[in-house]
């Protein structure tokens, strides 16, 4: 009889397809950057002059450490690498979200609940919540082509959570959800430590958060195994 998964179990599994996701994500922008449809310029009048030259990704992360954390200025570098951070951890936490939902409802793990998720994600995070906080415009300003590209880049990462949960079903799951969450919050860590190399933009606490936090998923994760 198979073992009912903990709610700490389903969220380290989520967390780490959520990642998962995220890189599938990524892939998807890189494979299609040729053919990304342009927003029109009239979509979206960005409330700070700094957001002309940044992607909301960027304007996150400035607004995290200069805004919230009061250091800074960040340099471009910086931005985009502190972006693609906030990049997988957005990604993780719905991940997190997801993982603990298949746990608890069996049939959310089917290939419709999986697209309904991916849309889900898609319509509260691109089309609510970034106009909401000032990084996007209202959807109805886009064309049909920028929404069709922003759902097949959800498409891709609902796949790749996917991918993720079934690869941890079918592997011994503690250590592949331990050295992904290891291995990603350490690479999280060195790349938030060498955007912020020789400047003093935030505690050196916040920087090593990332891998405190890597390293203590790997100890629960491999407790719940035993």
């Amino acid at each position: 009889m198979k073992r009912r998964k903990t709610p700490v179990r389903a969220l380290l599994e989520g967390l780490a397809a959520g990642a998962i996701g995220a890189g599938a994500q990524s892939l998807y922008f890189r494979l299609t950057e040729r053919i990304t449809p342009k927003a029109p310029e009239e979509a979206f009048d960005p409330p700070e002059g700094e957001q002309a030259q940044e992607s909301a990704l960027e304007t996150t992360a400035r607004r995290l450490v200069e805004g919230l954390a009061q250091r800074g200025p960040l340099d471009a570098r910086q931005k985009e690498r502190i972006g693609e951070v906030v990049h997988y951890g957005f990604g993780a936490a719905w991940g997190g979200i997801y993982g603990l939902v298949r746990a608890s409802y069996p049939r959310a793990w089917s290939v419709r609940g999986i697209a309904g998720f991916a849309i889900g994600v898609w319509m509260l995070g691109d089309n609510l919540l970034l106009p909401a906080l000032r990084l996007a415009g209202w959807p109805q300003r886009y064309p049909v082509g920028v929404h069709a590209h922003a759902l097949g880049a959800h498409a891709a990462y609902g796949a790749g959570v996917a991918l993720g949960l079934a690869a941890i079903d079918r592997a011994p799951l503690v250590p592949l959800v331990a050295a992904f969450a290891l291995a990603r919050g350490r690479r999280a860590g060195r790349r938030v430590a060498a955007a912020m190399e020789g400047h003093a933009l935030v505690p050196r606490e916040v920087v090593e958060a990332p891998r405190h936090l890597a390293r203590a998923l790997a100890r629960r994760a491999r407790d719940l195994s035993r």
